[in-house]
């Protein structure tokens, strides 16, 4: 069974998460900040993929 290659979409996803969640953690509301940097992360994969190509 081949795997799928993703590239750094996934790591700038996770890591876009736990800084959000990290933050928002400082801000005293964590899962807004894990919002927040799911929806950056979604972007950052997005972007990945455009100047991949």
């Amino acid at each position: 069974m081949d795997r799928k290659k993703w590239g750094v979409g996934g790591l700038v996803f996770v890591g876009c998460m736990f800084l959000g969640g990290g933050v928002g953690a400082l801000l005293g509301s964590s899962h807004i900040g894990w919002l927040i940097g799911m929806g950056v992360g979604f972007l950052g994969i997005a972007l990945t993929r455009l100047i991949g190509k």
